[in-house]
């Protein structure tokens, strides 16, 4: 029988769960909205090209001053979501794989951490403060979780997060997916799951308890 797969979508990721391998990506659809973006920019140059001697000064220099704007964004965008920050845990090589997003300084860079270097893997509350800036507010509250590799010096690794509307049904499937893929990475690396996510009663009595439970063992 072929092995199973299971896929657990994160935010702007997933987490592909196969035997052996913890492979966490950038997801196929984040490409769809920088790609559009993209698409418009060229579709304005050649617009501009083709129509530069009919079209007014001011018009003109408007097409271009947009088409300019939106190529980097389109750009960069297009190349994160399809080369993004990569993390890959792989039990037969033991060791996690680090990708650097291949934006500003990090480009191309790679950190790998063996197994015996990682502390713990822990579940922890999501900042909002850490997506402030990217774009218009939301019109509701968000709720959301991290997963991070803690090393045992201390250093802090984001693996990935999922975000959900604060309701009471999306926030326990989110804490499940979230939790799902922390104790993936647990069992695979053979260390212990904390959660320190101020998560309501009935949401995280069960996780909780096996996290305790995975810690004493």
């Amino acid at each position: 029988m072929p092995a199973e797969v299971r896929t657990i979508p994160l935010d702007r990721r997933l987490c592909i769960l196969r035997p052996g391998v913890v492979d966490i990506r950038p997801s196929r659809g984040a490409v769809i909205g920088p790609l559009s973006v993209l698409a418009v920019a060229v579709g304005l140059m050649v617009l501009l090209a083709f129509t530069m001697d009919s079209l007014p000064v001011p018009v003109a220099a408007m097409v271009l001053l947009l088409a300019l704007a939106l190529t980097p964004i389109g750009g960069m965008g297009t190349v994160y979501s399809l080369f993004g920050s990569h993390v890959v845990f792989d039990a037969r090589k033991q060791s996690a794989r680090f990708q650097q997003g291949m934006l500003g300084l990090g480009l191309g860079t790679v950190e790998l951490v063996p197994f015996w270097k990682i502390d713990r893997i822990e579940l922890a509350d999501w900042e909002a403060g850490e997506t402030e800036g990217r774009g218009p507010a939301f019109p509701f509250e968000l709720r959301g979780w991290e997963v991070v590799l803690v090393k045992t010096s201390g250093k802090r690794l984001s693996v990935g997060q999922v975000i959900v509307p604060e309701e009471q049904e999306l926030v326990e499937e989110g804490f499940g997916r979230a939790y799902d893929v922390a104790q993936a990475i647990a069992e695979l690396t053979g260390k212990p799951l904390r959660i320190t996510a101020a998560l309501a009663e009935e949401t995280s009595e069960e996780p909780q308890e096996q996290a305790a439970g995975k810690e004493a063992s």
